[in-house]
């Protein structure tokens, strides 16, 4: 009797350890994107998005978000968001994290994207985030700037770059407006 007293202590334990690590080791870092994306009329731009992020040095740390037609192999056409597609190596990456980032490509419209990353990827500290749209042939808006994580919510304002330059059929101004993105 007293053998199972132990063993039931000792089970109880390491349940109990493993409930402590689970919950502790399992937060998640969270990212909300809001944005207008706008239905340009001058030509028909593809839409297709990626959104990632990178250390202060530029080294690729993880991709949030990917449209769908770019995780099934629009990644392969080098002029569809080119700058995530040169770092992101898509072709190697698990079913797991692409069943996790890729969604359907957002509407026109007000969009509103909730994401996240598990903090034992992204510890706190200071980060480069990315939302490369593309337009059509080679170019692409790619909206970007500096995140710190730090457990507290703050919102950044995205500030767009056009690759290799603005696309001279868009006399309408940017695919998006109003770009931010809120993390914790």
């Amino acid at each position: 009797m007293k053998k199972v007293s132990i063993i039931v202590n000792k089970l109880t334990l390491v349940a109990f350890i493993i409930l402590l690590t689970g919950f502790s080791g399992g937060k998640i870092r969270k990212f909300e994107f809001r944005f207008h994306m706008h239905d340009i009329q001058s030509f028909v731009p593809s839409y297709q998005m990626a959104i990632w992020l990178e250390t202060p040095d530029s080294s690729y740390v993880k991709t949030l978000y990917l449209s769908e037609y770019l995780s099934y192999g629009g990644y392969n056409e080098p002029e569809i968001c080119y700058e995530w597609s040169s770092k992101a190596k898509w072709d190697e990456v698990t079913k797991e994290e692409f069943d996790a980032v890729t969604a359907a490509t957002p509407s026109v419209g007000d969009v509103e994207l909730k994401l996240q990353c598990p903090a034992t990827i992204l510890p706190e500290g200071k980060y480069l985030i990315f939302v490369e749209v593309h337009l059509a042939e080679e170019y692409n808006e790619l909206y970007s700037c500096e995140l710190e994580i730090t457990g507290k919510k703050r919102m950044n304002e995205l500030n767009v770059k056009y690759i290799p330059g603005k696309y001279p059929k868009k006399t309408e101004g940017d695919l998006l407006t109003g770009a931010l993105v809120f993390s914790k």
